[in-house]
């Protein structure tokens, strides 16, 4: 012990090594107290916003693809099956009705247009 009363204090080899290290190539507490984090966060929020974008953008509406689906089911169902037919209320026959008359004034303009071409 000293004579004083105090005690000293001597660092180790391997302490010596660390700080060494710490300095040369880790940053400092002050340099880590001054670091801008806006634009990080800023960063990171467009990335999240450009996620959810192309989430959404791939997303398919299902209401919008089940109706046709069903629609096709349904006309499959029907084609020669007069039993179906006739159970049928008179407000689906009308909305058929309405759908083969459209089919119906498309394959007439096609016609037509192929005997123009001839």
């Amino acid at each position: 012990m000293n004579e004083k009363g105090m005690i000293e204090y001597k660092e180790s080899f391997i302490t010596r090594i660390v700080k060494f290290f710490k300095r040369r190539f880790g940053r400092n507490e002050i340099e880590s107290a001054y670091a801008q984090k806006e634009p990080i966060n800023e960063i990171a929020e467009e990335k999240d916003e450009k996620n959810k974008d192309f989430i959404n953008s791939i997303k398919v509406d299902v209401e919008t693809v089940n109706p046709t689906i069903e629609k096709e089911m349904f006309l499959e169902k029907i084609k020669g099956n007069e039993e179906l037919l006739n159970m049928l209320s008179i407000d689906r026959l009308k909305r058929l009705e309405k759908y083969y008359d459209e089919v119906i004034a498309e394959n007439d303009e096609k016609i037509r247009k192929l005997k123009a071409e001839v």
